[in-house]
């Protein structure tokens, strides 16, 4: 029983279990023998009885359709079977025949449900797919971390009473009735009235300082000229977390707050900062205390310790990213606007870029800049001048902050990407009528970009050309085959694959044999489906059912994107720790056992989309 309890701890979900039920579990397993080619289990024969736990060996999982047989699987030491037909008490979906002499530990169904019943990490080892895993994992880590986040709804935090006037109140009347009330803002109702949908405006008193009393207005003037409208409205229930990204995101101190369509009640800063003044997540509105370069370097380190926070706090990597785009967001405006206070107003509308991970609001720690800039056609003669001393000013500032110079040279101090707007829109015209190796390289940085600063407007320049690559069916194949040039490190026996580098053995890269992978991916969908977003999750989830991405297969990259992106990001915020440079190498017998299989199962996701997606395209044939 001895050797039961120490393969057990060795291995998940049993790892995860105490040890004194481990050994009871030893107790009632019962050990059984299989030879070379023995079925084990049916497809659609007796249910299973038994939780299977291969200790030596090996299996292959077959399943018959249309009359063929195909190996669908391999299991080898440390793995289950017979799960799926336990939990569901239905036959077996797929035969397991032993692929070699194969020892198994067979643990009773009844022990395998109460174990199930008794603790969530078991019962989550077993869902029967990875999305429904990673949602578990995550719900599992925001039930006991961070309560203020991950608990608390926006609801609770209403401390004021609505205060609701009609758009033809005047200012002084509607100060007077916030006066009343002690409330920092109210809402306008807007046609149809009485409704208070997310339609309606809404007036802060900030706004009666920095729009009445700061310019001199009269007081009689009707409160719907000072109004915002639409008011940034969230649901009432939505969890703090959320309602802080919305915050951040929009630049606001007020958010409205609505329950079946309609505003509720509005929250503030201040409630925000009641709940958890120490929170990361404010940190922009700090940015307005920094005034010398001492004080944005400070800002930058504490933006890269906000990420350890929110890792410890249960975040999904997706929020992680969410939360630092509009941190550095913020940074970057900032440094912007000091650099026009010494150079002078801008000569003509322009439009500052970032491009990358950035763009798509999925940077987590500092790296290289990316980043361009657009100006207006109409633009005089000293435009060129202002904006190289522009982008020199604002990039040096960012080196100084900890953002390294893009050693691509993808900055707006190249004058290749310092151009009008017709210049751009020509690149991105030529980028998809010529998908060569260079275009389709480019693609993948541009078409991922981000305004962040300026008044022109290049969504209305450049994306619509983005959504016309559409109906170009050679840069969709070209540019499928360029998604597949790294394919998902596993092999047919589900092991991964593992690379060196010099003495280094037993390496992954979770970039560019994992997360970037997944975003080509996405891209592609994106592009077939005209979805205009950047964000990788974003594309995925509304391309899916309108491309060749199946809504299934969408959850599943979700997951997985999220699975290696956290594994990715812990590993290098250990290193940050550690005094290391952050890499995306990991040595995979540093990871959990939990971790490794969990990161098999992405990897392997992964593999499935992008076999269909060579089907689909026919990348082989591609020249």
């Amino acid at each position: 029983m001895e050797e039961i309890v120490r393969f057990l701890l060795e291995h998940p979900p049993f790892s995860q279990l105490p040890l004194l039920q481990i050994q009871r579990i030893a107790g009632a397993i019962q050990i059984e023998y299989f030879g070379q080619g023995v079925q084990i289990l049916v497809q659609g024969g007796k249910p299973a009885t038994f939780l299977y736990i291969i200790r030596r060996g090996s299996v292959d999982l077959l399943r018959e359709r249309d009359g063929v047989v195909e190996l669908t699987d391999t299991m080898s030491e440390g793995e289950c079977f017979g799960y799926v037909s336990l939990i569901q008490g239905k036959p077996p979906i797929s035969t397991v025949r032993a692929r070699e002499a194969t020892l198994c530990y067979l643990l009773p169904a009844a022990l395998f449900h109460q174990l199930r019943r008794d603790y969530p990490s078991f019962a989550q080892f077993f869902a029967r797919s990875i999305t429904e895993r990673l949602e578990q994992a995550l719900q599992q880590r925001h039930a006991t971390a961070a309560p203020e986040l991950f608990q608390t709804r926006l609801q609770d935090l209403i401390t004021e009473p609505l205060v609701v006037v009609p758009p033809n109140t005047t200012i002084l009347e509607a100060a007077r009735r916030m006066r009343d009330a002690q409330a920092s803002a109210l809402i306008v109702d807007l046609p149809p009235y009485g409704m208070l949908d997310a339609g309606s405006g809404i007036v802060t008193d900030s706004d009666l300082r920095n729009r009445v009393v700061a310019e001199g207005l009269d007081y009689t003037t009707p409160i719907a000229q000072v109004m915002s409208a639409p008011a940034i409205t969230v649901p009432a229930d939505s969890l703090v977390f959320e309602g802080l990204l919305k915050m951040i995101e929009h630049g606001v101190r007020h958010l409205a707050l609505s329950r079946d369509g309609q505003i509720i009640g509005i929250v503030n800063y201040r409630d925000f900062l009641r709940l958890q003044s120490n929170n990361p997540l404010l940190m922009p509105q700090r940015l307005a205390l920094a005034h010398s370069e001492a004080d944005l370097r400070a800002y930058t380190e504490q933006v890269t310790a906000t990420v350890g926070g929110l890792l410890d706090a249960g975040a999904r990597v997706s929020d992680i990213g969410r939360a630092v785009a509009a941190a550095h967001d913020a940074l970057l405006v900032h440094i912007i606007r000091d650099a026009e206070a010494a150079l002078g107003p801008p000569p003509c509308p322009y439009a500052w870029l970032v491009l990358g991970s950035e763009g798509r609001y999925e940077q987590t720690l500092r790296t290289d800049q990316d980043n361009a800039l657009i100006y207006a056609d109409n633009a005089p003669e000293e435009a060129e001048a202002y904006f190289t001393a522009l982008a020199e000013r604002v990039v040096e500032q960012l080196v100084r902050c900890g953002f390294p110079r893009c050693p691509g040279n993808v900055m707006a101090t190249n004058p290749q990407w310092r151009q009008p707007r017709a210049v751009w829109q020509n690149y991105f015209r030529q980028w998809i009528s010529v998908p060569d190796e260079e275009a389709l390289f480019r693609t993948a940085i541009f078409f991922d970009l981000r305004s962040v600063y300026g008044t022109l407007d290049i969504e209305a320049s450049l994306r619509p050309i983005i959504l016309r690559a559409r109906d170009n069916r050679v840069f969709l194949g070209r540019l499928a085959r360029a998604a597949l040039r790294q394919t998902a490190p596993i092999n047919f026996f589900r092991q991964l694959v593992l690379e060196r580098r010099g003495d280094q053995r037993g390496l992954i890269d979770l970039k560019y044999r994992g997360t970037a992978m997944i975003v080509d991916l996405a891209r592609l969908f994106a592009l077939e489906a005209g979805v205009p977003d950047t964000n990788t999750i974003a594309r995925l989830r509304k391309a899916a059912n309108h491309s060749s991405l199946g809504e299934t297969s969408a959850e599943e990259l979700i997951a997985a994107f999220e699975l290696i992106g956290l594994l990715r990001l812990r590993w290098q915020y250990q290193q940050l720790r550690q005094g290391l440079e952050p890499g995306n190498q990991v040595e995979v017998d540093k990871l959990t056992p939990l971790e490794r299989r969990e990161l098999k199962e992405a990897l392997r996701a992964v593999a499935v989309v992008q076999r269909a997606v060579a089907a689909t395209y026919q990348t082989n044939m591609i020249a």
